[in-house]
């Protein structure tokens, strides 16, 4: 299986015209207000939203083995220790699983530092991943918002992540 590295940078500054219009959608809006008795509830912002296209903004989870085709986005910084930590990892309850467009779904995503702001099409609902992790929401990029980065792009990224640890 060939394997790619992508540019998310990309996905910042997308300049569709979905892009464009997509309404925002906030982490703090997953969830009913206050959390009741029967634990999280998702909310109706959160269930109208979904099949529709969003705007979201979040932290890419860092993680020790990144999967293919999609990563992890987070309302905070979070890096995952899956060995050392299993299943008892710090992932905020507000998670969002970007995948990247089908024709790109062998494509390894390198972790990207900072505030992103992407835009895809929202599914919402329980889907067991191939890991086991069950995701609850899902974002689905579009496939123009990536592309594979060239050689001195890698290599500029994989310098400044020597240069960050």
């Amino acid at each position: 299986m060939r394997q790619f590295f992508i540019g998310l940078a990309i996905c910042i500054s997308c300049t569709t015209a979905s892009a464009q219009v997509a309404p925002e959608l906030l982490f703090t809006e997953f969830f009913n207000q206050p959390i009741s008795s029967q634990g999280l509830e998702m909310s109706a912002r959160l269930s109208t939203a979904n099949g529709q296209t969003v705007q979201m903004t979040g932290y890419m989870v860092q993680q020790e083995v990144p999967h293919l085709g999609r990563f992890m986005l987070s309302p905070r910084p979070v890096q995952m220790s899956e060995h050392a930590d299993g299943e008892a990892d710090d992932l905020p309850a507000a998670l969002v699983t970007v995948y990247l467009d089908d024709t790109q779904k062998d494509w390894l995503i390198p972790y990207t530092r900072g505030l992103m702001s992407i835009t895809g099409q929202l599914n919402v609902g329980r889907l067991e991943e191939s890991d086991g992790r069950v995701s609850w929401v899902r974002l689905v990029l579009p496939a123009q918002a990536t592309r594979g980065m060239d050689s001195t792009e890698r290599t500029h990224f994989f310098q400044a992540q020597q240069q960050a640890h």
